[in-house]
């Protein structure tokens, strides 16, 4: 027979199970369960009150394992939301940087022998960001902010490698600095500082692999279809470049002026396109860029038509290209006696080859001449100039380059424009911009080297 249960038993039992049933959660249900069973065969606790008490049990437990279940989902949802985020979010850092030794002659004004260290004999020396952000499936926005540096000196920013100095300052990203919305099915819209089609198509179709030393660059300074300063590569542009459309795109841009009182003012044009199909390719670009002294430029007076073709067969491709430059607001138009990226009426031809000799070995070779077209008005004037380069190169690896060149480059006596086989050079002896790689005479020289690109 049970022994009855005073009052304070049935409290302090009572209290207990309380406490068993609201701390639950925190222990084993079979835990509970068994000493559920002890208070009902103790009498202390009744049948119902047992069962009662089990279900309730049994409810936190499925209360417990719903909650963990959700925190788990929840967890795992947000992984997955932040690996996407992380998929279509992406930073790439790239450059390249290209060094070497030189011997030329005449590559000063005072027309003297010069030997040394060279600077992006190559290529221009560059280090660049870029931060991406995939919007939709077909459209991504990107930032890019890119800086030319020389290995020479360690300068930084504005033709580092070359001048090294600009009178305004230097800014550090004088190469890239845009945002840019890209979209297969609609085309690609930069804004800001950047290069235009006539910087992808100066370097796409030249068969001078070290374009920097005897290559279409240090041409296109000279007779003013290639300047940093307004014509291959703007400030304030808004460039369109479309899709694809059988095998041909159309690529525009405007690089906006503007005074108060005159919106056009300094406000330059560029349009073109390229076309390709199999091995043969094609590509054409018209400037009209108002150059020089900034806001005061009204008119056009660097207009330029350019036009290039390149065929490959096999290991060999062949190249050809014709570029008409005009100055349309000056009668006559004349080369400098310095380096200002030429506003002249001047026609260029050029011819070219690269045939890769094996996989790694490479050799090139092209023909360049300037007529000027000035003669005609100015007597005793001749800025013609005509230029054959070669070289070779080994790419042992996929990021390296090693090459040797040869340049020669001859004028004509009375020349008045400046010239340089070696673009954007300048003598150790120089300062603040002074005795530029640059003469009145004919020019040759050897350059080796190396390029890294990352």
């Amino acid at each position: 027979m049970k022994r009855p249960v005073s009052a304070r038993t049935r409290v302090a039992l009572a209290l207990a199970t309380a406490f068993c049933l609201h701390t639950a959660p925190a222990l084993a249900g079979e835990d509970v369960k068994v000493l559920l069973e002890i208070l009902l065969e103790k009498g202390i606790i009744t049948q119902q009150e047992y069962e009662t008490k089990i279900k309730k049990v049994a409810d936190a437990e499925e209360i417990k394992a719903f909650n963990q279940a959700q925190d788990i989902r929840k967890a795992s949802n947000d992984l997955e939301q932040r690996a996407e985020k992380e998929r279509k979010f992406k930073t790439e850092f790239y450059g390249q940087a290209s060094a070497g030794a030189y011997s030329a002659n005449h590559m000063t004004s005072s027309n003297s022998v010069a030997t040394g260290m060279s600077d992006q004999p190559k290529g221009n020396n560059r280090i660049g960001v870029k931060v991406s952000r995939e919007l939709e499936s077909d459209v991504t926005a990107m930032l890019t902010l890119e800086s030319n540096f020389s290995l020479r000196t360690g300068a930084f920013g504005k033709d580092a490698g070359g001048y090294g100095y600009s009178a305004g300052g230097n800014p550090i990203f004088d190469r890239e600095a845009n945002i840019r919305l890209a979209s297969k099915t609609y085309g690609t819209v930069i804004l800001g500082r950047g290069a235009n089609l006539q910087n992808d198509l100066s370097g796409a179709f030249d068969a001078r692999q070290n374009w920097n030393f005897g290559g279409l660059k240090p041409i296109g300074r000279y007779v003013g279809f290639h300047s940093a300063s307004g014509v291959n590569r703007a400030d304030k542009m808004i460039r369109y470049i479309s899709p694809v459309f059988n095998g041909f795109n159309f690529d525009g841009g405007v690089a906006m002026g503007g005074v108060p009182v005159d919106s056009d003012q300094a406000t330059s044009y560029y349009f073109g396109g390229r076309y390709k199909n199999g091995n043969f390719e094609a590509g054409y670009n018209h400037i009209e860029a108002k150059i020089g002294t900034g806001t005061s430029q009204a008119t056009t007076n660097n207009q330029v038509d350019f036009l290039a073709a390149k065929y490959t067969f096999d290991k060999l491709t062949v190249n050809g290209g014709y570029v008409m430059t005009r100055n349309p607001s000056s009668t006559p138009a004349t080369f400098s006696n310095s380096k200002s990226d030429g506003k002249v009426d001047a026609d260029t031809f050029f011819t070219g080859a690269v045939y890769r000799l094996t996989p790694q070995v490479s050799v090139n070779g092209a023909w360049y001449r300037v007529q000027d077209k000035t003669l005609q008005t100015v007597s005793n004037i001749n800025n013609d100039l005509t230029m054959l380069a070669t070289g070779l190169t080994w790419s042992p690896y996929k990021e390296w380059d090693f090459f040797i060149d040869y340049v020669r480059a001859a004028r004509k006596e009375g020349a008045t424009g400046a010239f340089t086989i070696f673009d954007k050079w300048i003598p150790d002896t120089g300062t603040n911009g002074t005795g530029y790689s640059e003469s009145k005479k004919s020019q040759s020289g050897v350059s080796i080297g190396g390029q890294y690109k990352f």
